[in-house]
This record gives C-alpha cells, sequence and structure tokens, in this order.
C-alpha cells in the first residue's frame, strides 16, 4: 500500500500558527501581602510579521497591571 503524505508533503503544510515563535516571559514584582520578590511567567506566541519586542514590552506591562490589581 502507498504512503498517502511524503515527508516534502508535511514539510511544505506549515502554517502561519506553527511559524511563530514560542517566548517564555519571566519577570520579577514584590508582593503587596509580604513584601517579598516573587517571579510570574508567560509564554507568548509571536507570529513572524509582529515585533518581539512591542510583543515583549505589552505583555510585560499587560502583566504587571494585573499583578498590581491583586
Amino acid at each position: 500500500m502507498a504512503k498517502a503524505q511524503s515527508f516534502a508533503d508535511k514539510v511544505k503544510k506549515k502554517s502561519v500558527a506553527e511559524a511563530a515563535k514560542v517566548i517564555k516571559l519571566v519577570f520579577s514584582y514584590k508582593s503587596s501581602d509580604t513584601g517579598s520578590w516573587r517571579f510570574a511567567q508567560k509564554f507568548i506566541k509571536v507570529l513572524p510579521d509582529q515585533d518581539e519586542n512591542k510583543v515583549i514590552e505589552e505583555e510585560i506591562k499587560n502583566g504587571k497591571a494585573y499583578l498590581e490589581q491583586n
């Protein structure tokens, strides 16, 4: 029985989402309860047409704003 799909066909099928980079963002913040330093991490998907630095800066801003609310 013949193969339905060759390796070359699999390589060609990569979508834009699969071509995206995944960046692990880790940043520190000071706990309002205990006053000690804590760490938060978040995985960010950056598409090829996006600027990495802008996406990272925006995620840091959003993350710190969220942590300050809690």
